[in-house]
């Protein structure tokens, strides 16, 4: 009897939150379909799961190991090259590689697989939202001679339908429609006859508008950018991973180097990936690649329906796109020939995902660059003191592109001390504009020219309070004053959503008299409103953004200049070009200045940068204006001297100081409870136990700090009790070491007590 052939078996990862990966032996009638990067069901714990295929292993012979269900795809959902990427991300970030990889595919590819079966019916795929359209065309070897048919009897247009039935391959029925006020009736006739056919299929609508588009042939280069071109071109043929700094000032020209390296990496047969920290930025970046490289662009952002993004993703596992587009998750676009990342706005904290798995995405492109041998192009012209120290100590190599193109100048900024206001006679509690801030928009206004406002707080007040006794209206979930908002009349809390409408008595004294205090965009735009009621307003923040599409057509009301002032918080500071803005407004540097986190100088830099570049890219000279209580603030002094190196030395003596990034890493274990008390002896227990584990290693002792516990600056958000403590190490090795160590004692302490605990490795967000 021949002996039975060995068994191939599959590591698996399970799209559950549990650490680790799983073996599963392959049936014989799937050996054939099993590949790296398709989805498998398998039996787990009596249920049936989602998991993913991440190796193939040989044959060999174990026990007790279960046979997989069933094979899902037809072909990978990402190439093997991505798997150790994916591993790196779950080693690093503390998270399991099964969300990992659940997170990096679109909505539209996990479903949920039914189970009575556990294989997908027919049209299961349809239900990730992909639009349907019905066909028209003729059925093969039909022929129609309309002369064979009574004239009288036809309808008048009936020839002319024909002609474009028989002269096309196929019609969509929508255009037959609208082409003929009769289309469906003669298309239900020609089918009758036996000569025409209808087809069902879904399809996806172009994503990129190409109208935004200034010139789509590219300009000749000038000679910094050639420089820094050829640079790239050698790094991207040598084929080794290399990391480039490219510190380009605003309208320096870093879109056209970006182009020039994607073309040369599609020369070499490489794709790229091209990173924007806005999903707003995607339209005008991904509209000019589109014009010049045609479909073998791709777009990726959360942004996008479940049908497009499922779309987009199967054209470039496919490999239909040399390039892909978008926010942070186009990191995870599964290209197999990657040859450069461009990161855009690399400092911008966007880059961050906040929620869930927090990953951050600048630093990961690096590390999938470094496993696939791609050239990295990190872009800014405000880089992050991290990288920039990283290209000063050769780490990173250094591109410059210290001048505007076309010879243009920088704009001229005007720093305004707003307490020489507050003390005038004339001064009221609610000026939100300056005199010098008025005069400018009211001469740009009467010249034809544009404005951008930017003020980083949304809504019409940033406060609702009792003028008698000073009691604010606080949201019941979280520690914050509710947010004002005029359209509606209600009062909202922009972290958790609850809202309510403005209460007549103080919930304190029970006095009548509250009214708003403070102001937000809302109230901004109001104020323009009264001062230049012939002027055009619009608004770009995340309250007018909720409708899909709304910022590409703001973006191209603005850009076809039928808005002459767009007022907005940071949306409105990355990456835009419109040459008609001439002036820029700063209505409060302070907001980012006095936020509690040890980057608040440097978030004020570059914000206060950024938007200043976005005036004087035409051929009139920009003017910034920004209004200021802090005036001799080293970060407001750098900006108003264009000065980024002035800035750099001295945050990066602050942080050797404080040992804060770049001189360490952080890592910050944070605390959830609904009872404030239990959460906080939760918190001093695990803290001990950190200080325990760190004096038990004579290594760690020099390498890592432990800061607190202590209550989260934001102490109560939507509904939880919140407390953190921070841990600096000198290495990564040695605190990952200890957060794992961490996470595996903190089970028991957490088990039964109602307290959450997150470990946020690197983070951006301290509140």
């Amino acid at each position: 009897m021949p002996e039975t052939p060995p068994k191939i078996y599959v590591q698996v990862a399970v799209a559950l939150p549990i650490r680790g990966t799983f073996t599963y032996t392959v049936t014989a009638e799937l050996k054939e379909k099993v590949a790296v990067g398709k989805r498998v069901l398998v039996p787990f714990s009596g249920r049936k799961i989602t998991a993913y295929i991440l190796r193939i292993i040989p044959p060999e012979k174990r026990k007790g190991v279960k046979d997989i269900i069933t094979v899902i795809d037809a072909y990978p959902l990402f190439p093997p090259q991505m798997v150790k990427f994916f591993e790196w991300l779950s080693h690093y970030y503390l998270y399991p590689i099964g969300l990992v990889i659940k997170g990096a595919l679109p909505t539209g590819l996990n479903v949920r697989v039914p189970e009575d079966t556990g294989i997908p019916k027919k049209g299961w795929l349809d239900r990730v939202g992909l639009l349907k359209m019905v066909f028209i065309s003729a059925k093969k070897d039909s022929t129609i001679d309309t002369s064979l048919f009574d004239r009288k009897r036809l309808p008048e247009n009936e020839d002319e339908f024909l002609k474009m039935i028989m002269s096309r391959k196929e019609v969509s029925l929508r255009e037959i429609k609208h082409a003929f006020s009769n289309g469906s009736y003669l298309v239900d006739k020609w089918v009758r006859k036996g000569f025409l056919k209808k087809t069902s299929r879904p399809v996806v609508k172009d994503l990129i508008d190409e109208s935004l588009i200034i010139s789509p042939d590219p300009p000749p280069l000038n000679s910094k950018q050639t420089d820094v071109v050829e640079k790239i071109f050698k790094k991207l043929k040598a084929a080794t991973f290399f990391t480039y700094l490219l510190h380009g000032i605003t309208d320096s020209g870093k879109t056209e180097v970006y182009y020039h390296a994607v073309r040369a990496a599609k020369k070499l047969g490489k794709q790229s990936i091209l990173m924007v920290p806005e999903i707003a930025l995607t339209v005008s970046l991904a509209s000019l690649f589109k014009a010049r490289f045609k479909d073998r662009v791709a777009i990726l952002h959360s942004a996008l329906s479940k049908g497009e993004r499922y779309y987009q993703w199967i054209r470039i596992a496919k490999g239909d796109a040399d390039v892909v587009i978008g926010a942070r998750s186009a990191l995870f676009a599964p290209l197999s020939r990657l040859g450069c990342i461009i990161v855009d706005e690399e400092h911008d904290l966007s880059y961050k995902q906040e929620e869930k798995f927090r990953y951050q995405a600048r630093d990961a492109a690096i590390v999938r660059a470094k496993l696939s041998d791609a050239v990295v192009i990190l872009g800014s012209g405000t880089p992050s003191i991290q990288s920039y120290q990283n290209a000063a100590i050769g780490k990173y190599g250094f591109l410059a592109m210290p001048k505007r193109i076309l010879k243009r100048q920088l704009p001229d900024i005007k720093v305004i001390d707003m307490a020489q206001f507050e003390k005038s006679s004339a001064a009221q509690d609610e000026d939100i504009m300056s005199p010098p801030l008025k005069e400018a928009i009211e001469e740009n206004v009467r010249q034809k020219k544009q404005t951008i406002l930017f003020l980083n707080r949304r809504g019409f007040s940033s406060l609702y309070l009792c003028r008698f006794c000073g009691e604010t209206i606080r949201c019941p979930n979280c520690e914050v004053s509710l947010t004002y908002h005029k359209y509606g009349n209600n009062l909202l809390c922009h972290y958790c959503g609850f809202s309510i409408k403005p209460p007549n008595r103080c919930p304190a004294c029970n006095r009548e008299d509250l009214k708003p205090y403070g102001f937000g965009t809302q109230r901004v735009v109001e104020v323009l409103k009264d001062l230049f009621p012939k002027a055009r307003i619009e608004r770009m923040d995340r309250d007018t953004m909720k409708h899909k599409g709304e910022v590409q057509q703001i973006l191209k009301r603005f850009m076809q200049h039928e808005t002459d002032i767009l007022v907005g918080t940071q949306m409105v500071t990355k990456g835009h070009d419109f040459p008609n803005v001439t002036l820029v407004g700063v209505i409060s540097a302070d907001l980012s200045l006095n936020y509690p986190d040890f980057r608040a100088g440097e978030i004020t830099f570059q914000l206060l940068s950024q938007v200043a570049g976005r005036t004087g890219r035409g051929n009139v000279a920009g003017k910034v204006i920004i209004q200021t209580f802090n005036p001799s603030h080293y970060a407001i002094t750098a900006t108003k001297d264009h000065n980024y190196k002035k800035f750099f030395t001295k945050e990066i003596a602050l942080r050797r100081q404080v040992n804060y990034p770049p001189f360490s890493l952080i890592a910050n274990v944070r605390f959830l409870g609904n009872n404030n008390s239990k959460t906080q002896k939760i918190a001093i227990h695990i803290g001990m136990k950190i200080r325990n584990t760190i004096k038990n290693t004579p290594k760690r002792k020099n390498n890592i700090e432990v800061l607190g516990p202590a209550e989260a600056p934001m102490a109560k958000l939507k509904g939880k009790y919140r407390q953190q403590i921070l841990i600096k190490s000198r290495t990564s090795q040695h605190l990952n070491q200890l957060l794992n160590e961490v996470e595996t004692f903190s089970g028991k302490i957490l088990s039964s007590s109602g307290v959450r605990m997150i470990i946020d490795v690197d983070p951006y967000q301290m509140m």
